[in-house]
């Protein structure tokens, strides 16, 4: 039997074919998403973030009530306090929370590298600032905190660089390659008819109009004037197969683009485009294994006691409002009469017949203390579920709540408990967030020639990002406690034996420290600078003591000729024995003796 030739992508050159390929791709990932988390993501968004999820586009601008299921917010409070806790500890806008550097550490403290490292820094800190990165970040660390999943894109803008997206639970699905790093993103999302023609079809003049690429109904709407009616599309992202750089087009790229409305009777797109560069960023809390979306994650952990805390709130209530407010029982004469519960109100009853007045059905005493404890021990292992008691460890330390302040060392030490309970989500959203939107931020600035010329030693050297916030210094700061006792040990060592200074570099350890505590490098000096200033003092302090030696030596020279060769002194007694020695060595006298000629 003659073998089957196998069926390579770039074969696929029918814009059918590719359509259909593209939805069956669609279908598929939106079938695993929802027979394996769905259900879970909607028990987590009604107790935790009722607004954070959209499993139906036509959720758009919908504000009805969905806060049904929260009568205690503790839980909502915890996942505020990480989202803005990891914020301000990974990616704050107050402070440097990344550098640009090289593998090749010696490379890396070249005086020209290091500064141009330094402005490329700089400038990409600038540039996240004026965007609204930060505006989106905080959405994201929320919805890894309750939902293990977070996504967010970085899109080119025609007005500032590039613009952030941040995009709810259930409005997508992902897609992973086999070394389980997210490349594929479907999107199904709802725009007017006024959007569409305005984002697919208007020309670049801003008044002509392309109605090519959409679909003969959405053209209808717009010529009845139904301009506000919600169309539902589908966005993919994935890598090309048609890639191609020698030929021109966005749709050659690395990545594919394509948007097409979601099961449109003409299976056409409305744009194809492609990136150089993944947009997307899917940072997952914790994985297992081969799964796409996170398994583990604060939310997560606290949803039975997030539960459990509503159940008990809502028991805490009936109780108290039964004490003030029991069920009664009562003879059956006051059915005829009137009777009042108000304060001040009276109600007449024959007590005479044997009759008695109102009393609650059933006695309730509540310990309204136990009760509290109880509910206050629930609330805490939420809290402690989100980290809440790392973020907020200084305002619990305050006077005012009776506990004794906190030293700067015991600050540190709790700093670097934030990254011993935090370090393996650091690293994960390091990989899966942070590093891609520096390379994206990069290459855009690079494109859009906001990269100044890197040094001649740099051609073809891969940079790497190195981290400087908060959380991450944690980390260094363990190795600078460790410099310090090293640094510490030395100098008692030094003390006794003096010799052993020899042995520690101190310029190396001026530049470790700077290193470890994300200092501006401009402030170093380079290594071989500092020895030469070193050398310079050193050799002009041996100048000075030359010359001080010098003019002490001149001024005895000077005194001694000024003394007389008579009586006892001191040089009557030298020249006296001398001058037997000189005479037979045939010496001549200083009398004879002519500067300068010889």
């Amino acid at each position: 039997m003659a073998a089957t030739a196998a069926r390579r992508y770039d074969d696929y050159t029918d814009p059918a074919e590719k359509f259909r390929r593209y939805e069956t791709l669609r279908a598929s990932l939106w079938s695993e998403r929802q027979s394996g988390f769905d259900a879970h993501w909607r028990d987590l968004g009604d107790f935790l973030m009722p607004r954070r999820t959209r499993f139906w586009t036509s959720d758009r601008n919908r504000g009805d009530k969905r806060n049904q299921h929260i009568i205690n917010s503790t839980g909502r409070f915890a996942a505020r306090t990480l989202a803005s806790g990891l914020h301000a500890g990974l990616t704050s806008p107050a402070r440097p929370w990344m550098k640009l550097t090289t593998h090749d550490a010696s490379l890396a403290e070249k005086a020209d590298v290091k500064a141009w490292l330094y402005l490329v820094s700089q400038r990409m800190l600038t540039m996240f600032a004026t965007t609204n990165l930060y505006n989106v970040l905080p959405l994201v660390y929320m919805d890894m905190g309750c939902f293990a999943t977070g996504v967010m894109s970085i899109l080119d803008d025609t007005r500032d660089l590039f613009r952030c997206y941040s995009y709810p639970l259930g409005s997508y699905a992902l897609g992973q390659d086999e070394r389980g790093l997210v490349t594929t993103f479907v999107r199904d999302y709802e725009l007017t008819v006024r959007q569409i023609v305005k984002s697919f079809g208007v020309q670049e003049n801003g008044r002509d109009i392309d109605w090519s690429p959409i679909s003969l109904s959405v053209k209808n709407q717009w010529d009845r004037g139904d301009y506000e009616q919600p169309v539902k599309l589908t966005w993919i992202v994935t890598p090309n197969e048609y890639a191609d750089r020698k030929k021109l087009g966005a749709k050659f790229l690395p990545w594919s683009s394509c948007h097409f409305e979601a099961g449109g009777p003409e299976r056409k797109f409305l744009r194809e485009s492609g990136f150089e560069t993944f947009p997307i960023m899917a940072p997952r809390w914790d994985i297992t294994g081969e799964d796409t979306y996170g398994t583990d994650c604060p939310g997560m952990t606290a949803l039975g006691d997030v539960r459990q805390l509503q159940i008990m709130e809502r028991d805490k209530g009936r109780a108290i409002k039964k004490q003030i407010d029991p069920p009664l029982t009562g003879p059956n004469s006051l059915r005829s009469q009137k009777t009042s519960l108000l304060p001040g109100d009276i109600t007449y009853l024959d007590v005479g017949q044997g009759q008695q007045g109102l009393k609650s059905i059933h006695e309730i005493h509540l310990d309204l203390g136990d009760f509290l404890r109880s509910q206050s021990a629930v609330e805490y292992r939420i809290q402690r579920a989100f980290y809440e008691d790392l973020f907020l460890m200084l305002q619990r330390s305050d006077d005012s709540r009776g506990a004794q302040p906190l030293t700067a060392r015991e600050v540190d030490e709790r700093h670097e408990e934030k990254y011993l309970a935090l370090g393996p989500v650091v690293e994960r959203t390091g990989d899966e967030l942070l590093d891609p939107i520096v390379d994206r931020v990069y290459k855009l600035m690079e494109k859009a020639n906001l990269i100044p010329p890197a040094p001649r030693a740099l051609l073809g050297v891969n940079l790497k990002v190195e981290y400087i916030s908060i959380l991450s210094q944690a980390q260094k700061l363990l190795g600078v406690v460790g410099q310090d006792r090293f640094l510490t040990s030395v100098a008692g060592i030094a003390a006794t034996n003096p010799e052993a200074r020899h042995k520690l570099d101190a310029f190396q350890a001026i530049d470790n420290y700077g290193d470890m505590l994300g200092v501006d490098p401009r402030i170093i000096r380079p290594t071989a600078d500092a020895q030469a200033m070193a050398k310079a003092e050193a050799d002009a302090q041996q100048a000075a003591a030359s010359s001080d030696q010098a003019l002490k030596v001149a001024q005895a020279a000077k005194a001694a000729s000024a003394s007389p060769l008579t009586g006892d002194s001191v040089l009557s007694s030298l020249a006296s024995q001398a001058a037997p020695g000189a005479a037979a060595a045939g010496s001549v006298a200083p009398s004879q003796v002519v500067p300068g000629v010889h």
